[in-house]
């Protein structure tokens, strides 16, 4: 998660170049995107398909505060199995540099092993895995000394390992309160656009070592190359410039290393910069900045959750449609969710829904549980932390499930949808109170579109145009109903 300030006039500068030529290329892979009129990511049927999941950061190497309160949840396959029946169909699988190259140029194997672990448990479940290098604030070795006095101390966080951490010696103190605006997190990115010792080359080695033992997985569908990346000292043009040709450069050794382990072509999700120099701003890649065409546009989204953001939720998904226009893709939310009172950010949550429902956008809710010493919930010294911690299950401050699950959001995410939608989407209301939903597209052949339905409602009734119900399968939660479709259609759920 990130606290900055959405610069319109910095949204028009990088969107300033002109878009691709229309143009989509299916590949081998299980899921793909497309660019152009119809973009979005597809699967071989053909098939416009939605991702709706969590993020789950188990793997996480974080800061600890305080060595009695675990930072995460161990890593249990039951969590696969318990999202798989809230109708999730994907989970943003969190990992860490810092884990994953704990010395120069040595991988941790078994650290692999538990991400190839989570992926094979997650594809038992029908789920597909986001594969995501994450980070805040550059990394768990920028934390504010205890005997450090300054009035504005920095928790460590996760992300690049310690001897990557270059600080020159800065503060760690923040300038503002926000993680992002000490100076040793803005000198430490400076260091990794400007390449200092090899450690970007180091860093795009990494994601070569994970994908070189995991692109063989069809349920990969992706990458997410970096979370939230920060930028040193530096003007927007440069920090444009150095995003653009960093994703360029990964995008590249990405696609070398598939082609010699499998030769599947995984999606690119492409998030947008923040925190230029440490103050509130976004950074885009300009249009452009890669000839590759199996990605897809995936920002962020805490329109009011966090922050001092000037827009709504609504606005959001106007300026993110706007954005991925300009990359010639399609968006897909890899982070969002409310953090206040669950009863009373439900109303939130379903405007939230109703606006990804209208623009047919996927998308990782953050995030699927947290343990109360993560370092969005303890204090600077450790001692403030709650005895649970609830996101969308409950953990107790041992980091173990008390069993508590948090109905309010839940009900929400877990709304009637399609999964895979045969033809062009035309439009999609669902009403998670009611469990109805209703669905109209348009294709020139005859296929199966895909429904995930919740039980909670009791059997459902499925009805339309040109829309004839051919299977109804019983699964953990709910149901999963295949219906048969042509010509301008619609399908209706109802109880």
């Amino acid at each position: 998660m990130k606290y900055y300030t959405l610069l319109a006039a910095l949204w028009l500068l990088t969107f300033s170049a002109c878009k691709k030529d229309d143009n989509q290329t299916e590949t081998d892979q299980t899921l793909y995107a497309t660019l152009g009129t119809d973009a979005g990511i597809y699967d071989r049927d053909g098939r416009f398909v939605l991702l709706r999941g969590v993020n789950y950061n188990v793997l996480g190497d974080y800061w600890q505060a305080n060595p009695a309160v675990p930072a995460t949840k161990a890593y249990a396959s039951s969590d696969m199995e318990q999202m798989a029946s809230y109708g999730f169909n994907c989970v943003r699988l969190l990992f860490n540099w810092s884990k994953l190259e704990p010395t120069p140029g040595q991988y941790d194997m078994a650290y692999i092993q538990s991400i190839k672990m989570a992926i094979e448990d997650a594809a038992r479940y029908d789920m597909y895995v986001l594969l995501d290098m994450h980070q805040d604030a550059w990394g768990k070795y920028i934390a504010t000394p205890a005997d450090t006095v300054c009035s504005l101390p920095n928790k460590g966080w996760d992300g690049a390992p310690e001897w990557a951490t270059y600080t020159d010696g800065q503060s760690t103190c923040t300038v503002d309160g926000s993680r992002e605006s000490a100076p040793a997190v803005v000198t430490a990115w400076g260091h990794f656009w400007n390449n200092r010792s090899g450690i970007q080359d180091n860093c795009i080695k990494a994601w070569q070592a994970v994908i070189a033992e995991t692109a063989q997985y069809q349920n990969v569908v992706g990458y997410d190359l970096i979370n939230e990346p920060g930028f040193g000292y530096v003007t927007i043009g440069e920090a444009i410039d150095q995003i653009g040709s960093y994703y360029n450069r990964l995008i590249t050794a990405i696609r070398t290393t598939e082609r010699a382990n499998g030769n599947l072509s995984h999606i690119m999700f492409v998030e947008m910069g923040i925190g230029l120099g440490g103050l509130g701003s976004i950074v885009l890649p300009p249009a452009g900045f890669t000839s590759d065409e199996n990605m897809i546009f995936a920002p962020h989204s805490y329109f009011e959750s966090i922050g001092n953001l000037p827009f709504t939720i609504e606005d959001g998904f106007n300026l993110y449609d706007g954005g991925s226009a300009s990359y010639n893709t399609h968006f897909f939310i890899g982070e969002w969710g409310f953090f206040g009172d669950p009863a009373t950010d439900a109303a939130k949550v379903k405007r939230f829904a109703a606006a990804e429902d209208s623009y047919f956008t996927g998308s990782t809710w953050w995030q699927w549980c947290q343990a109360p010493g993560d370092p969005h919930g303890i204090s600077w010294d450790g001692t403030n932390y709650g005895a649970t911690s609830m996101h969308l299950v409950e953990l107790d401050a041992s980091a173990n499930l008390t069993g508590n699950t948090n109905p309010y959001y839940l009900d929400i995410l877990s709304r009637t949808r399609p999964n895979a939608i045969v033809g062009k989407p035309v439009s999609l209301t669902s009403n998670p109170d009611t469990g109805e939903m209703e669905l109209n597209a348009t294709t020139t052949t005859e296929g199966v579109t895909e429904l995930w339905i919740p039980n909670r409602f009791g059997a459902p009734t499925i009805t339309g145009t040109n829309a004839t119900l051919k299977e109804l399968r019983t699964v953990s939660g709910g149901y999963i109903a295949e219906v048969a479709v042509s010509g301008d259609y619609s399908i209706l759920v109802g109880f």
